[in-house]
């Protein structure tokens, strides 16, 4: 189907959202993993090959790929309800 300019706008908007949300939540993830703040034990190993995993999303992402864009939405949303129930569970102190 033929987009009017304004949703392919608007469509364009809410991805940029997302590739933002995307690169913060990688931040707060690896800042978290880094620090041991979710698990006791840090793995050097697990950090480098998650940053790898979400660089090459993000490339991809950025070349339009739609399955990249599914991947960042998925993400985006994940890592927002983990952080939501890591926040839970140290403020519970479980």
């Amino acid at each position: 189907m033929y987009e009017i300019k304004d949703e392919s706008e608007s469509k364009e908007k809410k991805y940029k959202i997302y590739l933002f949300l995307f690169i913060i939540s990688v931040l707060i993830n690896t800042f978290i993993d880094i620090f041991g703040l979710a698990i006791e034990k840090v793995s050097v190993f697990r950090i480098v090959i998650s940053l790898i995993f979400y660089v090459v999303i993000l490339y991809f992402g950025l070349r339009g790929k739609f399955w990249a864009e599914v991947m960042i939405k998925f993400f985006v949303w994940l890592n927002i309800i983990l952080l939501f129930l890591i926040i839970t569970v140290k403020m519970l102190g479980l």
